[in-house]
């Protein structure tokens, strides 16, 4: 059977040597004469145009191979390929012309000492996540968050039972006592983050890692983290501060009914440590700030790292 990845690598050409280039980390088709590339962290402008009829052709074989269906009724593509690569897009009439984004998997395999921080920071980070302190890795898009998360899971304790929830597979934990969980929507199955993450505490957890907070299991993953578990995920956002506003608002879509100031209060005393990364013109990523959360009074106390 063709797989997704052959269906895109067959039906793209123009595009198939960006497919192989392990330096490029996207691609991203907006319109037939309109293809950009990030690579090494720059976006630039390709020359290549694809056909908006053949793309449509792309778009619905692989939709068909991981068992979607793209139609009028149904106008969005979002789907993993076998390596890990993710693909997103839409069709008319959502969209002017077919679109589709091809977020590749990445190889790249770093550790803590790799980002040259302070050895007493690097000893910090390993505090962090072999003992019981909650954290967040904040960043935006393509800050390189995941890759870091890795680089910070390589020191989990090998005695440590650890569930891992993610959308998509990206996370990558050595630890041999581990249990992986995806959320899966589709057709036939509707599996969301906040039924694992409320599955994961009967699975007899001692880390709960979330690949990415984005919905109201940050609700979930806040109770569950508030309960003798520690652990960590990832999330959206344009600094530490902003990070601890963003999960205010994703615990306010679980309607719990909570006053504002309760749901502060309720973080501050479940999160202790929110790293912040970002990505500057020039592409490359650096850690910006590393903040301890030491309470809440009328505002968040936050201590530089």
């Amino acid at each position: 059977m063709i797989t997704p990845y052959e269906i895109l690598k067959d039906t793209l050409r123009p595009l198939e040597p960006f497919l192989r280039d392990e330096t490029v980390q996207e691609i991203m088709i907006n319109a037939p004469n309109n293809i950009w590339i990030e690579k090494k962290g720059i976006l630039e402008r390709t020359k290549s145009f694809i056909e908006a009829g053949m793309l449509l052709v792309s778009m619905e074989l692989t939709a068909r191979a991981v068992n979607q269906e793209l139609t009028e009724k149904n106008p969005i593509l979002e789907a993993r390929l076998e390596d890990g690569s993710r693909v997103a897009g839409a069709i008319p009439p959502v969209s002017e012309y077919p679109c589709l984004s091809i977020r590749k998997f990445s190889n790249v395999n770093l550790d803590i000492e790799d980002y040259n921080l302070n050895p007493k920071v690097n000893r910090l980070l390993e505090q962090v996540v072999c003992g019981k302190s909650n954290f967040l890795i904040a960043g935006g898009t393509s800050s390189g968050k995941t890759t870091f998360f890795n680089a910070l899971l390589k020191k989990l304790s090998t005695e440590d039972r650890v569930i891992i929830i993610e959308d998509t597979r990206e996370l990558k934990v050595e630890v041999p006592n581990t249990v992986r969980l995806e959320a899966k929507i589709s057709r036939d199955v509707r599996v969301t983050q906040r039924d694992l993450v409320k599955l994961s505490l009967r699975l007899r957890p001692d880390k709960i890692i979330l690949g990415e907070v984005r919905d109201a299991s940050a609700y979930d993953l806040l109770s569950a983290l508030n309960t003798g578990h520690s652990g960590g995920s990832t999330i959206h956002a344009n600094s530490a501060k902003e990070a601890l506003s963003r999960l205010e608002t994703l615990v306010l879509q679980a309607q719990v009914g909570w006053p504002y100031e309760a749901i502060k209060k309720f973080i501050s005393d479940t999160i202790n440590y929110v790293i912040y990364l970002e990505r500057n013109k020039s592409g490359k990523r650096t850690i910006k700030e590393i903040k301890k959360i030491t309470g809440y009074t009328g505002d968040y106390n936050m201590e530089d790292i």
